[in-house]
């Protein structure tokens, strides 16, 4: 038994330290992100803050027809802006074409607003902010230096208390490991001891990461606040000098509503005539407003810390670290899995086997890297789409990188069993694996929808190749313990790996890019390349004889075959995509952040790895496998549907919830679903199932995509038509169409 296997202490204090170092390393460098993140978030939007009169005066001017070219105040309204503050270096304004209309200042590049249509981009001279008005947009150019000597702070700090949390690391591991007569450790001992300690180390990283964060929030909200006082203060005295009274001002509630709205940090900016001191939750700045006997009086524009963004700041950044500490426990179970397994199989090794050890690594790494856009790709492809301008009727645009990228897969589907026949698994991997990395540079590339359809055409090719050559080396072993042995591995391994690599680019998204997401996927896609030696793939190609997709088309002659594929199978795939699709799509409608959809998506990956066993085998018992298909679907329909009727958030985690419930069995007995008719081979329906489903995953975005205008819920209600419909047709063929049959005996 493995919890027999005794493994050298040393090997397992190093097997822990070794973890520790990799999760501290990636905790300081994400929260060193964020930190570097959040400070740029409310510097530019005090920057901002400086334009929102000047573009109110814009707005206003062409409202009565005058062309942005013809503005001769121009020059002076972006004098005032880059007097404003020093932190301003430079102001331009382009027109919607993205011409030049006037420039303040030193403009060093001609940066303009990506395709992502992100807030601000950085540059190596400065950051540069975007706020658009009616005829353009007025660009921004801030001074980088005060971020970049904050980060240098924070890294100082950080690197101190990794270096507090390193050694309270090593000095658990030495007591919890070492005590005893043994000359090893137990599996379960280092497992449990390994988990707990790297779980403490990280909640203690974590919570001095979100003290520090916190604090330094507050400060960047004060001042944005003294901001916003400020230019109440211009405001309110610009339209005074114009010969208006001030008790004669009308609508300056009004007036700070909108600009409270402007404003994402502050939820309520209100004026009182008696100064109030600051407390723990009130903050004041005085600001100066002549009266109309021409004495000027002292008022205070307050504004409520505990109302501010700050306790939604904090959550999230609570969520961001339950995520680390829940990739820290995946993590360490595969670090502790490899030396374990690695122990277990020493001796028993052959040359030519897949080593299984390798193998779990390379498919949970594997997993990690080319699933960190999952959670934000819909959204991506949405703000593209947005960038381009086009009309609403040709909304379906926005999917059709997922309908390009199913097409490729598909494409991998049909060639993966002649490359491996023809070049060997190891060479087949590998070249799939260029792909996916080709694929993600060119995402990372992209600069608009039309240019991401082609890169993700390409990278689609890897999931094809690299998934489907691994069903199919498994289906060619004629051992059947070796078979199950590498199906299993792979099940593990793969969800774990999703579970990470979700969450990882969620968190990587918040805190820089969607562009260094993909670069991220591109450099672990380059550790797979050496990941795929070590798992000890055959290198010579195999002969084994190939089923022909032609004879598996042959078997939709049975109309059961038919309508199973058209009625079922497809209408479930497409159902699969409110999870990867239109949830990330209702977050961003709902003010999610990148990390808390990606940790939405994670318990749903957790509930299909962990309870599809149970689940599927509980059902498989009582309930026959076409039966069980009619039940799936409609409880499907219901959950998505509650969701579409009512587009709330906790229907939409519920619909997420109850999803992965149903799938832990619905994906299992559609395997099983054409078992009563006799004659058919489930390896044909197998290949045909995928088929059908890729086909369902190419036609469901831009069907989904179509209905944006009506929101996300509204865009899935097509998903609960197709649901429905399939229902109502296959359930009706099966409890009334046909005469049932025997399970045919030997099927394979």
């Amino acid at each position: 038994m493995k919890n027999k296997i005794l493994i050298n202490k040393k090997k397992a204090i190093f097997t822990i330290i070794q973890t520790g170092v990799l999760m501290l390393v990636l905790t300081a460098v994400l929260t060193t992100l964020s930190f570097r993140k959040s400070q740029t978030d409310t510097y530019v939007h005090t920057g901002l803050l400086k334009t929102v009169s000047s573009v109110r005066k814009l707005n206003y001017a062409l409202s009565f027809g005058k062309p942005l070219e013809k503005y001769y105040g121009l020059e002076q309204l972006l004098a005032e802006v880059d007097s404003f503050s020093e932190d301003i270096l430079a102001v331009e304004v382009i027109d919607q074409k993205g011409n030049t209309i006037e420039t303040v200042g030193k403009m060093d590049e001609s940066v303009r607003q990506s395709a992502a249509l992100e807030e601000y981009t950085i540059k190596r001279d400065g950051i540069y902010a975007f706020t658009g008005f009616d005829a353009g947009m007025m660009i921004l150019k801030l001074d980088i230096s005060r971020i970049d000597k904050a980060t240098r702070e924070y890294i100082g700090y950080i690197s101190r208390l990794g270096a507090f949390v390193f050694c309270l690391v090593l000095l658990a591991s030495i007591l919890v490991l070492m005590p005893g007569a043994e000359t090893g450790v137990s599996v379960n001992r280092l497992r449990a001891g390994g988990i707990i300690i790297l779980i403490l180390a990280q909640s203690v990283l974590g919570f001095q990461w979100l003290y520090h964060v916190d604090k330094a929030y507050k400060k960047s909200v004060d001042s944005i606040a003294k901001t916003a006082a400020r230019m109440v203060e211009y405001d309110l005295n610009e339209v005074i000098d114009k010969g208006i009274y001030f008790h004669e001002l009308k609508g300056i509630d009004s007036y700070l509503n909108n600009l409270t709205d402007d404003i994402p940090e502050i939820s309520r900016l209100s004026i009182d005539e008696e100064t109030s001191s600051d407390s723990e939750m009130i903050s004041s700045y005085s600001i100066i407003i002549s009266t109309d006997s021409g004495k000027e009086m002292t008022l205070s524009c307050k504004y409520d810390r505990d109302q501010v963004r700050a306790r939604e700041q904090k959550l999230n950044n609570i969520f961001d670290i339950l995520i680390l500490i829940l990739i820290t426990v995946f993590i360490s179970i595969e670090a502790v899995n490899f030396q374990t397994r690695h122990e277990e199989m020493k001796g028993e090794i052959k040359e030519g086997d897949l080593y299984l050890p390798g193998f779990r690594m390379f498919v949970f790494v594997e997993g990690i890297a080319f699933t960190l856009d999952v959670g934000f790709f819909s959204v991506l492809c949405a703000k593209m789409f947005e960038a381009m301008k086009l009309p609403p009727s040709l909304s379906f645009l926005s999917g059709m990188p997922n309908t390009l990228y199913s097409v490729a897969v598909l494409t991998g589907l049909f060639g993966a069993g002649s490359l491996i026949s023809r070049f060997g698994m190891k060479r087949v991997m590998t070249g799939g694996i260029i792909m996916g990395i080709l694929g993600y540079i060119l995402c990372a590339l992209s600069p608009n929808l039309i240019f991401l359809m082609g890169a993700r055409f390409v990278y689609g090719f890897c999931d094809g190749i690299i998934i489907n050559s691994i069903r199919l080396y498994a289906s060619s072993q004629t051992d059947p313990e070796k078979h199950t042995r590498i199906l299993v591995e792979y099940m593990a391994a793969i969800n774990l790996g999703v579970s990470c690599g979700v969450v990882i680019g969620g968190l990587v998204a918040d805190v820089t890019s969607y562009t260094l997401v993909f670069l991220t996927g591109a450099g672990l896609g380059i550790l797979c390349l050496f990941l795929v030696y070590f798992a000890g793939f055959p290198r010579q190609p195999q002969k084994e004889k190939k089923m022909s997709f032609i004879s598996a088309v042959k078997e939709l002659r049975r109309k059961e075959v038919l309508i199973f594929m058209v009625m079922a199978v497809l209408p479930v795939y497409i159902a699969t995509l409110f999870v990867g699709y239109t949830f990330p799509l209702f977050g961003s409608e709902a003010g999610f952040s990148n990390s808390m959809v990606s940790g939405c998506l994670m318990l749903n990956y957790i509930i299909i790895a962990y309870l599809t066993d149970p689940i599927s085998a509980w059902v498989i018992k009582r309930i026959k496998p076409e039966n069980a298909m009619v039940i799936y679907m409609l409880l499907q329909s219901i959950s998505i549907g509650i969701f579409v009727l009512t587009s709330r958030v906790w229907a939409a985690i519920l619909a997420l919830v109850l999803t992965s419930l149903w799938d832990c069995f619905g994906m299992v007995v559609m395997d099983s679903g054409l078992d009563y008719v006799e004659g058919t081979s489930r390896e044909k329906c197998t290949m045909l199932q995928m088929v059908f489903g890729k086909i369902g995953l190419a036609i469901g975005p831009v069907a989904i995509t179509a209905r944006l205008s009506a929101g996300a819920a509204g865009a899935t209600g097509v998903i609960v038509a197709i649901l429905l419909v399939g229902l109502v047709f296959y359930g009706g063929f099966i409890f009334y169409g046909k005469r049932f049959k025997p399970g045919r005996e030997g099927s394979v």
